[in-house]
């Protein structure tokens, strides 16, 4: 027989840790990724009413019966978390100015994407948890001092991905995860797409110490990515909007803009951008034929997120 109290236990660690790494969730996503095998909806009320009690969690509400509750950690929480030492120490902290910001529906929309991909693994078989996906990773795609936005790509998250073959072996995935909600032109999404295959070709030189000419080089120098990434991961973008015509409309916008870049467009294997709308994502799953290569010669090709294999 299970325990109630120590089931308890666990959903209340595991919220405080979730929380801690995607920053903001509302009720229901919660509910998806901590609960999804309860038939008592109302149970993750009670682990996060507790957690709230003990000053572990806060919440915040944009007004109206149907507008669901937004929960992030208190510094306390954070602290919590921190000591714990299972995650790696962020340094952003999320408040209820923040939480409360113009910037919370781009941060639970990550969350949702997230906890889509979340549930369509769990139908398959796959392996992809609550902690899978890793909100604002930044690489360096230029050397120098310059601005950071200048020398670096933040993607909006890192996806960690199994899938587990029908044979039962197991195949890695890793995306770097961009979503658009459609509030910036689409040449500024399109010059962040630019930015990734900037990373996908940066090959820092070796360092030289002091004014001493460095040795000559043999053999090939590796881009930076290899130190982190045995693949380069694929680059996902996906577009939320008010509309699914919208989400579409745009879609077809930044794959004419991008068809017009020219470093985009240039040959590189192994650097492959799909893109799937909002709409689609939550209707069929990620693992369903709907994201389209942005750097493919035919348009109207579909894959899954793993980019790899075309049909009409």
């Amino acid at each position: 027989m299970s325990d109630p109290d120590a089931a308890a236990n666990t959903a209340s660690h595991m919220a405080l840790t979730v929380l801690y790494q995607h920053r903001l969730a509302t009720t229901g996503q919660l509910r998806r990724l901590l609960t999804p095998e309860s038939p008592n909806r109302q149970y993750i009320w009670k682990i996060l009413d507790r957690l709230r009690r003990h000053r572990l969690v806060d919440r915040v509400s944009t007004g109206g019966p149907r507008r669901p509750y937004r929960w992030f950690l208190t510094e306390h929480g954070a602290d919590a978390v921190e000591q714990d030492g299972v995650l790696h120490v962020r340094r952003y902290r999320m408040n209820r100015e923040r939480a409360a910001g113009p910037l919370q529906l781009h941060t639970l929309g990550v969350t949702e994407v997230g906890t889509l991909f979340f549930e369509d693994a769990r139908r398959r078989g796959d392996s992809f948890g609550a902690l899978s996906w890793i909100p604002e990773v930044a690489h360096r795609f230029q050397k120098g001092e310059g601005a950071f936005d200048k020398t670096h790509v933040v993607s909006d998250a890192l996806v960690h991905y199994t899938r587990v073959n029908p044979s039962g072996s197991r195949t890695q995935i890793q995306g770097f995860l961009e979503l658009d909600r459609a509030t910036m032109p689409v040449h500024r999404l399109a010059a962040k797409l630019v930015s990734y295959a900037r990373y996908f070709d940066h090959t820092p030189l070796p360092e030289t110490r002091g004014r001493r000419r460095a040795a000559p080089v043999t053999g090939s120098l590796a881009p930076a990515w290899t130190r982190r990434y045995p693949r380069f991961p694929r680059v996902l973008v996906v577009l939320d909007a008010a509309r699914p015509e919208l989400q579409q409309a745009r879609r077809s916008d930044l794959a004419a803009f991008v068809a017009n870049v020219p470093y985009l467009v240039e040959p590189r294997p192994g650097f492959a951008i799909g893109c799937a709308t909002m709409h689609d994502l939550a209707a069929e799953g990620p693992s369903a034929a709907i994201w389209s290569s942005l750097l493919s010669k035919d348009p109207n090709a579909l894959t899954d997120f793993q980019l790899r294999t075309r049909t009409g």
